[in-house]
């Protein structure tokens, strides 16, 4: 497997790393990881490592690949070919990788080695003509394909529609720690929004639905670090007097410190205007909390309204109330049931089933 495993942080960084550990229980298993992910002029974040974290544990992985360094390339491409493996699987999540990751799949190939791209996103979140041309060049090198939603597959199909695509939901993560400490609550009903702020998660959509909910015993915790936006979020909760409804935490949280988080809250709110998925509703379920998503790109396949959340319309305020508003009245948005139905299907297991069945020659195609 080539990508980020720890000290690297992130979404991606934590799937790869769980996705390798499954597949070392079904495979040998070496992690070919970097040695420089991003360039720091180009990464938006404080930092794209964890301040204490160390490399991984119970993982073979060599930190090989610098992402602007060819030369670099060629020696991962080196020690692969040493290695000699069945398989070689690549998440894709940004057109940035188009160089790096694009020569060593076309090299692999030319080796008769089988790659599986793991596509977090088929599209960019800033999608342009631009991007969806360079993205297809490298795609239409891989030999097969796994997506974690429906509308995903759907998306690659338009594009390569002789392409072998697998589907398997993001799975739930299992890693994270309970909760050492118990912070206070501040209201019958505590909303949590947690991740990187990025415009088009909606966080001022969610800001906005806060303003209508000022006399009700409601409060938001708005948790991660700002890659946009920060000082027009503080403002507009200046602005309409919400500091005593909303609490800003603009920085990485560490796992263990993010358990408190999700423990005080009643539900996890994400408000996207688009997405493809997130890693924010499998540490929920992992939680025990239900969801209120926006109907857009596999939130649908993965949230069950009623049974563990609800689901609205992308950029709804009115929307976004309602559902709120029905949590406060004390209706039934989840079930013990439910959420036992959907950590059964979205294992790493089964992922990394997903994964090796495109060599074995069992990956699901149209």
């Amino acid at each position: 497997m080539i990508g980020p495993v720890a000290p690297y942080r992130g979404g991606i960084a934590q799937h790869t790393t769980m996705l390798c550990q499954a597949l070392s229980g079904k495979s040998s298993c070496t992690v070919i990881s970097f040695s420089r992910q991003y360039p720091e002029f180009l990464f938006p974040g404080r930092s794209d490592k964890a301040p204490s974290a160390s490399s991984s544990e119970n993982l073979d992985a060599e930190f090989l690949i610098d992402s602007i360094n060819p030369l670099t390339w060629r020696r991962a491409l080196a020690r692969i070919l040493e290695i000699g493996p069945d398989l070689v699987v690549l998440p894709w999540w940004h057109v940035y990788w188009y160089f790096c990751f694009g020569w060593i799949i076309r090299s692999l190939k030319s080796n008769g080695i089988e790659t599986v791209l793991l596509c977090h996103n088929v599209k960019d979140h800033e999608d342009s003509s631009l991007r969806r041309w360079l993205a297809n060049r490298v795609f239409r090198s891989a030999s097969r394909f796994v997506v974690q939603s429906e509308s995903e597959k759907q998306e690659l199909l338009s594009r390569l529609p002789a392409a072998s695509i697998a589907v398997h939901p993001h799975p739930v993560y299992h890693q994270f720690p309970e909760a050492r400490q118990v912070l206070p609550r501040r209201a019958a009903v505590e909303l949590l929004f947690f991740g990187i702020v990025r415009p088009y998660k909606g966080l001022d959509l969610l800001l906005e639905a806060m303003v209508s909910l000022i006399d009700l015993d409601v409060c938001l915790s708005v948790v991660g670090e700002f890659w946009d936006g920060e000082n027009a979020a503080r403002e507009f909760v200046a602005a309409n007097r919400l500091a005593e409804k909303v609490e800003i935490v603009a920085h990485y949280v560490p796992d263990s410190e993010a358990a408190a988080y999700f423990e005080r809250s009643d539900v996890v709110v994400l408000p996207y205007r688009s997405a493809t998925g997130s890693g924010v509703i499998p540490v929920a379920y992992h939680y025990d909390k239900p969801v209120i998503v926006t109907r857009v790109g596999g939130f649908p396949d993965v949230v069950s309204a009623g049974e563990t959340g609800l689901i609205v319309e992308p950029g709804s305020v009115p929307e976004l109330v309602a559902a709120i508003k029905a949590v406060i009245s004390g209706n039934r948005i989840c079930t013990v049931a439910g959420f036992e139905r959907m950590r059964k299907r979205m294992t790493w297991d089964g992922l990394a089933d997903a994964c090796l069945g495109a060599v074995r020659g069992q990956a699901g195609s149209r």
